[in-house]
């Protein structure tokens, strides 16, 4: 028994050949945290080091709470005031626990953990966070159904504000023509509408293996989209993330790929996951030729329509479809749930450490 059978379907960001993407892609230290009895692992923890040089802004505490706070969203206020003295980025340097993954960040756990073996993990990450001189802890998107989790993080003082909503669909037994069916008659007729224009405009869109043909091109549209949202971003370092996880995934990677007379204008990443007899698929990046694109309908299209009609043909019972948009995933069949940041404050006070039950 090994990592791998900590993890469930639904945490492939977990599972150690994605973790090796994550590890070349970081830009930081990265820590496998393993609770073992018997002799055999129980319970796993990932954690990274976030400091203000790490990108990856949406599973950093600072910027988690700034926008938080910036929204007006209930609580962040609070903890902005009395976890980081009214300046979030004296939460940094901070060590983020559960994954740097945008939905779920939890410990991993055997069907047969107790909760001593997840309060152990805990106290060793906190502990390490000290070592290291962390201003803070944090679990950036915790699932509210993640109860275990939850109750013990709230025992041990952390606190929390709403950082996402994670969408998801469970694929109806008959495919796409059942899920079109469910829709109301105005977007059944919307769908049809934006298909009509797509293909009126030369536009078509495949599922198909992510292979290193595609990579040059996809790197670049994948640095499209990262730069329209502020991050940083150049063509040769997305199509070098691409070219790896091409390498280490192999066949549970593929790509929903929109090409005009033949030419790439648009993409969405598709990871499979199987574990305890199901198969899960993940959307993961993206990237269009806005210029091509104009207002052509592509985004539901690539990142959301084919790949369910592919995945139904598969067999597949859910597509995971992330964090943002979350009224428009709603409108199109699937389901939510809130994930809130859980934040500590390192040190902790001597008060801090009586007055929190473990």
């Amino acid at each position: 028994m090994g990592w791998n059978d900590l993890a469930g379907v639904e945490d492939f960001f977990q599972t150690p050949r994605w973790l090796a993407v994550q590890e070349r892609n970081s830009g930081t230290t990265m820590d496998f945290l393993v609770r073992h009895r018997d002799g055999a692992p129980v319970a796993g923890l990932v954690a990274a080091w976030a400091t203000d040089s790490v990108p990856w802004l949406l599973a950093r505490p600072d910027a988690l709470l700034s926008r938080a706070a910036d929204e007006e969203v209930p609580g962040a206020a609070g903890i902005l005031a009395e976890v980081a003295d009214g300046e979030a980025a004296s939460l940094l340097p901070s060590l983020v626990c559960g994954g740097r993954h945008l939905g779920r960040t939890r410990l991993l756990a055997a069907p047969g953990a107790r909760p001593e073996d997840l309060a152990a993990l805990l106290d060793h990450a906190e502990g390490l966070a000290e070592e290291r001189k962390a201003a803070s802890v944090c679990f950036p998107h915790v699932d509210v159904r993640d109860l275990s989790l939850v109750e013990l993080l709230e025992s041990r003082g952390y606190r929390s504000h709403t950082s996402a909503h994670y969408a998801w669909l469970p694929i109806p037994p008959g495919g796409w023509e059942e899920f079109l069916a469910g829709m109301s008659k105005h977007r059944r007729r919307r769908v049809r509408l934006e298909r009509r224009a797509l293909a009126e405009a030369g536009v078509e869109v495949t599922v198909e293996p992510l292979t290193q043909e595609l990579v040059p091109r996809l790197g670049e549209l994948d640095s499209n989209l990262l730069k329209k949202y502020g991050n940083p971003a150049s063509p040769e370092h997305s199509a070098g993330l691409l070219s790896w996880i091409a390498d280490v995934m192999g066949d549970d990677v593929m790509v929903s790929v929109a090409r005009q007379n033949g030419a790439v204008i648009g993409f969405g990443m598709v990871l499979r996951s199987r574990a305890r007899g199901e198969e899960h698929w993940f959307g993961h990046r993206a990237g269009f030729d806005y210029e091509a694109q104009g207002k052509l309908p592509l985004y539901y299209d690539v990142l959301y329509y084919r790949v369910l009609e592919a995945a139904a043909a598969a067999g597949v019972s859910v597509l995971h479809a992330g964090i943002g948009s979350v009224e428009a995933k709603l409108a199109r069949g699937c389901q939510a749930s809130e994930e809130r940041s859980y934040v500590l404050r390192i040190p902790r006070t001597d008060k801090d450490r009586r007055t929190a039950p473990r």
